[in-house]
């Protein structure tokens, strides 16, 4: 597949992101185990699906996992975390309480998946080369 001029940036802004959100969900599951409020499990999981998806994410862009199925789990996550993030976010801005670290998670988050399906939806294949 040929390169295009813009695919340099879009990796390393993406690789920043995914380093950028795994630490914030590094830093959010030690705080989810540290402070153990109820329901800790849940959120403590969610951290560790978010630093997954964020390794996921960077192996498939930078080349580290070829292959169709992980670019279709990629592209899967990817939607998943900007969903969630634009979830965080509009619930930090309408809730009863201002959450600053959650705004920033969330916009990290929705950052991270668009930035992730702009790379990948771009590089798939047709799909009749893939059969």
């Amino acid at each position: 597949m040929k390169p295009r001029r813009y695919d340099g940036p879009v990796r390393t802004l993406l690789n920043v992101l995914c380093g950028l959100t795994l630490a914030a969900s590094g830093w959010l599951g030690v705080m989810f185990v540290v402070l153990h409020r109820p329901g800790f499990e849940r959120g403590a999981g969610m951290a560790a699906l978010f630093a997954l998806q964020s390794l996921l994410a960077a192996a498939v862009v930078n080349g580290w996992l070829p292959g169709v199925l992980w670019r279709v789990l990629a592209i899967a996550g990817a939607a998943g975390l900007a969903t969630m993030g634009a979830f965080l976010f509009g619930r930090t801005l309408n809730g009863p309480h201002f959450e600053g670290y959650l705004l920033v998670i969330g916009v990290l988050l929705t950052l991270q998946g668009l930035t992730t399906l702009l790379s990948l939806i771009n590089k798939s294949a047709p799909i009749r080369q893939l059969t």
